[in-house]
């Protein structure tokens, strides 16, 4: 083989090798992404995939945007002036100048070495000295997506944390409406436990999440946020917390479907399961009374079916089977003691038959 034929094949190799290399390359979606926290950032977080298409921040435009947007242009010559400008006016206290300068010099200069600290320094303006907590939120969030080496990566998530909490405090209510809506405030808890899945505060981001999908009346959703939780979380009192919260969207669901037969049983052994791994929590009396709730619907609903049996179209055998398994299901049923009897005179009837 001659050295021309040799590169030849070296080369396709190393093409072949790269573009299988772009093709494996998962997409990025919202909430995740390299930085301080790549370790910990994730695509994927059971309890609330696929449900929603989580918003990215888009890219800053320059040019003919600036006009629409509002945006004004850089006082600086260089990235390096138009810092000193936006430094200049932030000592000033002409915080409302300072963030447009530093939104300035992100536009007119993003690949520079300033760009990250002038996006950083926009977002903590907007957070500390403006009061922009939903704006703030979204300038860390594009901080984090283009410039997440270049950034305390740990405390701007939790900085967003913080203000979605604020959001979700102080949003204002008008006639029973929030004009902060529930899946806005949910998709940031949402970003945030993906962007940093193995922070001390997640499980109470889980909780919240899980909360504002009941509000919603999602209890199908807030179930399985809850069940994750407990699962990556255990001995958390967040964990704790949601023990009881899915017990309560678990009887919530039964009623509203009408004692659904295989709902109830489902249900009936997660609150049989809580209570047993958990006989001190606060709320488990009312999980008991839950569970006695769902054993007196569903030993009706097998005495019902039991009685069925005792009919003429039905044979004795199966009819003595039928009550048998009643009482080994339901030892405790008001029912019980009639269904023995029950068998008693069925079997009796049995040996008469028998003997004649």
């Amino acid at each position: 083989m001659n050295a021309r034929n040799l590169n030849r094949i070296v080369a396709a190799t190393i093409l072949s090798v790269a573009v299988l290399s772009v093709e494996a390359a998962p997409q990025r979606v919202a909430g995740s992404g390299p930085g301080g926290y790549s370790q910990w950032a994730t695509d994927q977080y059971p309890g609330f995939d696929g449900l929603d298409t989580l918003p990215v921040p888009e890219k800053k435009e320059n040019g003919w945007l600036k006009e629409w947007l509002g945006v004004g242009s850089p006082e600086g010559a260089t990235a390096l002036e138009q810092m000193s400008v936006a430094k200049g006016l932030e000592e000033e206290g002409e915080y409302k100048d300072a963030v447009k300068a530093y939104d300035a010099l992100v536009r007119e200069w993003p690949a520079s070495v300033e760009a990250p600290e002038a996006q950083y320094r926009m977002a903590k303006l907007l957070e500390t000295n403006l009061g922009e907590y939903a704006d703030a939120y979204e300038e860390y969030a594009y901080l984090l997506d283009f410039y997440p080496r270049e950034c305390p990566y740990a405390d701007v998530v939790e900085a967003q944390y913080k203000l979605v909490n604020l959001l979700y405090d102080t949003r204002r209510v008008f006639l029973g409406m929030s004009f902060t809506g529930n899946r806005e405030l949910r998709q940031s808890y949402e970003r945030i436990v993906r962007r940093a899945p193995g922070a001390a505060y997640v499980p109470e981001a889980m909780l919240k999440i899980a909360d504002l999908r009941e509000q919603d009346t999602d209890y199908e959703e807030s179930i399985k946020v809850y069940s994750s939780l407990r699962s990556r979380y255990p001995g958390t009192d967040a964990a704790r917390i949601a023990l009881y919260r899915e017990a309560k969207a678990r009887m919530w669901l039964v009623r509203r479907l009408a004692y659904n037969l295989p709902r109830c049983k489902d249900t009936e052994s997660y609150l049989r399961l809580a209570i047993k791994n958990d006989p001190s929590h606060p709320d488990v009396e009312e999980m008991r009374t839950w569970l006695k709730e769902l054993s007196d619907y569903l030993a009706e609903d097998a005495w019902t079916r039991a009685k069925f049996y005792d009919t003429r179209m039905r044979t004795r055998h199966a009819t003595i089977s039928a009550y048998e398994r009643f009482i080994a299901e339901h030892p405790d049923s008001s029912h019980a003691d009639e269904a023995r009897a029950r068998i008693a005179a069925l079997k009796d009837g049995n040996k008469e038959e028998s003997s004649k």
